[in-house]
Order: structure tokens, then C-alpha cells, then sequence
């Protein structure tokens, strides 16, 4: 009979999610986390064929802490400009996280609209996003795509270092683009 694991799936794919928290997913590497679980690399083997096998279980998680982030946001007419600041707080309190999710080669090969699409906020802001604009939904779509580029350069410029700008101005910035995207909207709220 083969010896019991000391370490489950789970405790390996959350030292994992730590290692790449800590370290950045360059890092990562089963040695690394044998380290960390103070093991050898046999209980990484014992659950994943190879480390891609791995990344993808982690990319999930990471996917989903993200989504969780955006829990929190509010769904007033504030709206876009709280899911760009949480996506930029995102980037600036998880920058290694940040970097595996949208820096690295995770949505390789997709198109804009389906890389959107997979990176879809919570359900609740999604939902909001018309009924509190008054546009159709191809229009909200659109506007919230166009606002999510634009924080992700900021949120970027900010986890490569370089931007160092203050949360009021990133604030500042944001309202502005929405203020730029609804200007003329027959049903958008303006922001400022």
C-alpha cells in the first residue's frame, strides 16, 4: 500500500496561489513549492501530471479571487468609477497576482470581446450597468469595455512602476473618461 499523502490537492494548489502571491509566477515551480510545504516535490507530482496542468487549476483561483474583489462594489451611480478603482486597488494591493491574470500569456490568442467576457465582473455589476444608465446593453457593453481598458493601463503603468500617481488622481481620471464615453448619451448619467 502506498504511504498517505501529508498534503492534499488543495494545501498544494494554495501554496502555490501563495508562492505566486509572494514571489510572482515566474517563480513558480515545483521545487518552490516543496519548499514551502517543507516536502519534497513528490505530493505537486502525486496531483498533477506537470506544472501547466497546475497553472491552469491556478489561474482559476486567481480568477477567482479577482471576481471576489469585486463583491464590494457598489452599484450606484458610481458605478464605473468603483469598478475601476477596485480593479486598480486590485493592482496595487495583488501587483503578482495582477501580473499572472493580465500580464502574462493566461488569454493568449483571444479577441477583446472574449477576453472581456472571461474577465466578466460579478454578476451584480453587470446587471446593474444598464439599468442604471439607461442604455441598451450593446452600449453599456461598450462603455464598460472601453472603461476597463482604460484602467487596466493604469493599473498596469502602476504594477510595472511606471506611473506613480496618487488614488485621488487615478479617481480624477476615471470620472473624467467616464464624463468622455457618456458625453451626448441620452440615457448616461455624467459622473462629474
Amino acid at each position: 500500500m502506498p504511504p498517505r499523502q501529508k498534503f492534499s490537492r488543495e494545501e498544494v494548489l494554495k501554496t502555490a496561489f501563495q508562492l505566486v502571491r509572494e514571489q510572482g509566477i515566474e517563480e513558480l515551480n515545483a521545487r518552490g513549492i516543496a519548499k514551502m510545504l517543507r516536502s519534497s516535490t513528490q505530493p505537486v507530482f502525486s496531483y498533477y501530471d506537470n506544472m501547466n496542468d497546475l497553472k491552469s487549476d491556478l489561474f482559476i483561483m486567481v480568477s477567482e479571487y479577482h471576481s471576489r474583489y469585486f463583491d464590494k462594489v457598489e452599484t450606484d451611480e458610481s458605478l464605473f468609477l468603483n469598478v475601476g478603482l477596485a480593479y486598480v486597488d486590485f493592482a496595487i494591493e495583488e501587483p503578482n497576482l495582477f501580473r499572472m491574470l493580465f500580464m502574462s500569456n493566461g488569454f493568449a490568442g483571444k479577441g477583446l470581446q472574449e477576453f472581456v467576457a472571461d474577465n466578466d465582473c460579478n454578476e451584480h455589476i453587470t446587471n446593474a450597468i444598464p439599468k442604471i444608465f439607461g442604455q441598451n446593453k450593446e452600449e453599456s457593453n461598450r462603455i464598460f469595455t472601453d472603461m476597463w481598458l482604460y484602467a487596466h493601463g493604469i493599473a498596469s503603468m502602476l504594477v510595472t512602476n511606471q506611473l506613480s500617481v496618487d488614488r485621488s488622481d487615478v479617481e480624477h481620471m476615471i470620472k473624467n473618461m467616464f464624463g468622455l464615453l457618456t458625453a451626448g448619451q441620452t440615457g448616461g448619467k455624467d459622473e462629474n
